[in-house]
């Protein structure tokens, strides 16, 4: 129990590590909550970033913020994987923003990839086949779409084949399930105010990532 609340107050406090806030602040000195969507995240601060920022910014979220910590519990603590959910949590309501962050889209890829690589392979086949087909403005709508049937197909799979939990525990497998919750509601969070909701604003926050179209 004890090592249990130790991992989860370390992954909340290493996935709030703001990358895209620091950077937007040192090399840009800009405030990016301030600016565009008003999150932490690299969607945010994509438009004004070169490539090597970009690259930077997606290496530490996603492989140092994700993958490292996840593949770590999974192989040594793999009874204790649902803490790898404070990661996501931490980033997307960082203790150094004054909880305020991004939307756990690129820790969220890290830690499936952690999780089991065949179903981080899974994920990324659905996205490029949404993203090549229908060129969607949101660039991070195809991901959600990725998550949402990689969920479906890591439930059908444990109910029939159980393809994916050959390769890994299968209590890994469902953190799936969860990351995916956790994506949908802070993109149903948007960035506005949070005690005005109508199904029209869910609706436009899910597949626009913004209030109105």
């Amino acid at each position: 129990m004890v090592t249990l609340v130790i991992f989860s107050i370390i992954f909340y406090f290493l996935g709030s590590f703001p990358t895209s806030y620091l950077i937007g602040k040192k090399k840009y000195k800009i405030d990016i909550l301030e600016i565009g969507s008003n999150h932490s995240g690299l969607s945010n601060i994509y438009k004004i970033s070169t490539k090597k920022t970009i690259l930077i910014v997606l290496f530490i979220d996603v492989v140092i913020k994700g993958f490292l910590p996840t593949i770590f519990v999974v192989n040594f603590f793999y009874d204790m994987a649902p803490v790898c959910i404070f990661l996501i949590i931490g980033h997307n309501w960082s203790l150094f923003l004054k909880f305020k962050g991004g939307k756990g889209l690129t820790v969220s890829i890290g830690l499936l990839s952690g999780i089991n690589f065949l179903l981080f392979i899974c994920l990324l086949s659905i996205f490029l086949f949404f993203w090549v087909i229908f060129r969607f403005k949101d660039s991070s709508l195809p991901w959600m779409f990725s998550f949402v049937l990689t969920s479906l197909i890591v439930t059908f799979d444990s109910l029939f084949y159980h393809f994916f939990s050959h390769s890994i525990f299968m209590v890994s497998n469902y953190l799936i399930i969860p990351v995916t919750i956790l994506l949908l509601f802070r993109r149903i969070l948007g960035n506005g105010e949070y005690n005005i909701y109508n199904w029209k604003i869910i609706f436009n926050r899910l597949l626009f990532d913004r209030d109105k179209i």
